[in-house]
């Protein structure tokens, strides 16, 4: 599945481009709006997932006699495979996490031992310094 331009959405969803662009606030512009340049014009296209999103919205409440659209196995297959990346990605994230947990309690051991041992040399270093009477 591609980036939609703001027409094709309108068009899929049964309403106005107006519509449409209330629903792209700034943070959904943020995160799912890109700016394309399209035959030398500059157009608004939004991500798979920002589609799904106003999928999920303008169906919802746009579902009025012959309007009424029924999620397709292609459809069901497309966010299965979506969240099943996002999982693998969350997984890999979670990795990293624990590699580096596992390397900063390395480091913290390694500099509690040496602190250790420069505790010892300066209490010896002392004691052998103070003359004892």
């Amino acid at each position: 599945m591609t980036d939609k331009t703001i027409k094709e959405l309108a068009e899929e969803f049964h309403v106005s481009k107006q519509a449409i662009r209330k629903r792209l606030s700034a943070d959904f512009r943020e995160n799912y709006v890109q700016t394309v340049t399209r035959n030398g014009v500059k157009t608004l296209v939004v991500s798979y997932k920002g589609y799904w999103l106003l999928k999920q919205h303008f169906l919802g409440s746009n579902t009025t006699g012959n309007q009424v659209e029924t999620v397709t196995s292609n459809d069901e297959n497309s966010i299965i495979d979506f969240l099943h990346e996002q999982l693998q990605e969350k997984d890999t994230q979670i990795k990293q996490m624990q590699k580096l947990l596992d390397q900063q309690q390395q480091l913290t051991l390694q500099a509690n031992q040496q602190i250790e041992k420069l505790q010892e040399q300066l209490q010896l270093a002392y004691t052998e310094e103070t003359p004892e009477d």
